[in-house]
């Protein structure tokens, strides 16, 4: 769902331009937080982009336990009510393609196309090989339209909320171009579904409840070379010892070690580095208060972090989008869910064992040619991130250094910094004033 916002007369609107007033000024200060560390890796906007409108804090769902395989049946079958070609943007990964079977089961004949961008993985792979591998393999009756993405281009819809924070701007607008093309009147995704229902760290003692001592040990093993691994593990056990406040910390420590006393990137010009540099500190520690608050363990901290502040990404066309992950008839019965029922010991690989209830989501023949390894496309990323080196609105309105900006060689900080670009042309059109926050 997208944000709301409330001007101070108390009006609320999802466009925020509408509460913005006749002379519309963006506040510098507010995207200069995009830079700040959790924001940048958390991917989402801390601020309304606008002087003068506040967003209006989401409202995380009440947890109710259910079955998961009909509530996300139900989400799917709700997103494409109306829609009488359907259309699904697939990776190769299993989110995407549990989004893709379920959307086939509720189409009862309609039309469904499967859009895949052909990247290349870090490892050499292709993504639309494994798409039509599973295609193929569940004989699924969709049409598949494949876009490459040094080609497939197009400049996605300006949205008023704020920049977009997708990875691949450009090319999910080329996507629902053609899915516009073809008469798709929704896209859907598997947005969310790592950060709802991937089985968090520290998650030993959690998968040991649940699926016993066996189940944790190999737990313990598939997480052993990520993160903080299993000196993290061992931790988080001794942890349970400790008070609220001092629990809370330590897992901050443990888990998040580079935003214990947070430092915006150089490319950020004053004041909005050292306001982006104070903002991420006083985030930090209302989210470990927060944590202490709450009494959580340091798996339950991990999966609240995951999943929570979530931003959600406005269409990049025309063509409605909807992750049923993120819809309201499916969110509330993965909240519920114990996490160490997120991993299962028996599945054949440890990226499966550890995305056991996506698996579950997915018809039992699907198993043998489900992909034992998750795709990475750092690589690729990097290559898109390359136009970030160039922000002229943003070093003349005085946000970014562009000395700094042109030795700049985080792909992270330059898809921001992209986005930032972008979204500030596009006020630009809207005669919007750029001034400081």
């Amino acid at each position: 769902m997208l944000p709301l916002f409330e001007d101070g007369a108390g009006l609320r609107s999802a466009d925020p331009l509408v509460l913005a007033g006749p002379a519309p000024a963006c506040d510098l200060e507010a995207l200069a937080l995009l830079l700040a560390p959790p924001a940048l890796l958390g991917e989402f906007m801390p601020r309304s982009p606008w002087k003068g409108v506040e967003r209006v804090a989401a409202e995380i769902p009440q947890a109710l336990p259910g079955s998961l395989p009909r509530a996300f049946s139900g989400a799917v079958e709700a997103v494409c009510a109306d829609a009488e070609v359907i259309g699904v943007l697939v990776s190769g990964g299993l989110d995407s393609f549990a989004a893709l079977v379920h959307a086939v089961r509720a189409a009862r004949g309609r039309r469904v196309i499967a859009f895949t961008t052909d990247l290349t993985d870090d490892a050499g792979g292709s993504a639309a090989a494994v798409v039509r591998r599973l295609l193929a393999a569940l004989e699924l009756p969709v049409e598949l339209v494949v876009l490459d993405p040094a080609r497939d281009r197009a400049e996605p819809v300006w949205s008023p909320a704020g920049p977009r924070l997708d990875a691949l701007p450009e090319v999910n607008a080329a996507a629902a171009e053609r899915a516009a093309e073809l008469g798709v009147q929704v896209l859907l995704s598997g947005d969310g579904a790592d950060e709802l229902l991937g089985v968090p760290r520290f998650a030993t003692a959690a998968v040991a409840a649940r699926r016993g001592v066996r189940a944790a040990a190999r737990y313990a093993a598939d997480v052993a070379a990520s993160g903080p691994g299993l000196p993290g593990e061992m931790a988080a056990a001794v942890a349970g010892l400790l008070p609220r406040r001092l629990r809370a910390r330590a897992y901050w420590a443990a888990n998040w070690p580079a935003w214990c006393d947070p430092v915006a990137p150089a490319v950020l010009a004053e004041p909005y580095r050292s306001a982006a540099t104070a903002w991420a500190r006083e985030w930090v520690d209302a989210q470990v208060a927060a944590h202490a608050a709450a009494g959580r363990s340091w798996a339950e901290a991990d999966a609240r972090d995951a999943a929570f502040p979530r931003e959600a990404i406005p269409p990049a066309g025309v063509v409605a989008q909807a992750s049923p992950f993120l819809h309201e008839v499916f969110l509330p019965a993965a909240l519920a869910l114990p996490l160490g029922d997120r991993y299962h010991p028996s599945l054949p690989s440890g990226y499966l064992r550890c995305k056991a209830q996506v698996v579950r989501l997915l018809p039992a023949a699907a198993l043998p040619v489900l992909p034992r390894r998750k795709q990475y496309f750092k690589a690729a990323l990097a290559t898109a991130s390359a136009s970030g080196c160039r922000a002229p609105r943003c070093v003349s309105a005085g946000l970014l250094d562009g000395q700094v900006l042109a030795a700049e060689s985080d792909p992270a900080v330059l898809l921001v910094v992209a986005a930032l670009e972008r979204w500030l042309a596009g006020a630009e059109e809207k005669a919007a004033a750029i001034t400081r926050g």
